[in-house]
């Protein structure tokens, strides 16, 4: 059995590559660079994960954890920025229109976004979506309540 942190990332996967997809490419825990070739791409990952404290011994255990989602996108004519804009507006709104990801996790939060540009060879757009998911495990178990 996977833990809940696995399962919640293969759900968010799962959530990009529903029909249709968001991007033609989407990475599990990115392990290299984006091939020159792909000109948009959407990269998962989870990032660490803190309970909180103060649960019953037995209890479910309440985690805040944290997910990012890599919006990528190459242009060779246009503006970076403008180029990975309709990839951060699609995962902001699969997201927003099933903050449970089907009853999964109890919340997912609004994102914290950081973005950068390069302007060597292809323009290149680049926004790191941050997401704090709460979800619960079962006791003394990292599998999903």
């Amino acid at each position: 059995m996977p833990t809940a942190f696995a399962a919640i990332t293969t759900a968010l996967v799962d959530l990009f590559e529903a029909a249709p997809a968001i991007a033609p490419y989407v990475f599990r825990a990115r392990e290299r660079a984006v091939p020159k070739s792909v000109t948009t791409a959407i990269s998962v990952q989870w990032d660490g994960g803190v309970p909180k404290m103060g649960a019953i011994k037995g209890a479910p255990v309440d985690w805040e954890s944290r997910f990012t989602v890599e919006c990528y996108a190459r242009t060779a004519t246009g503006m970076p920025d403008l180029a990975v804009d309709p990839l951060l507006l699609a995962v902001y709104d699969r997201i927003a229109a099933d903050t449970t990801l089907g009853g999964l996790v109890d919340n997912v939060g609004e994102p914290l976004l950081e973005a950068e540009y390069s302007a060597e060879g292809d323009r290149t757009g680049w926004v790191r979506m941050s997401y704090v998911v709460e979800h619960q495990t079962e006791n003394s178990t990292l599998g999903q309540a």
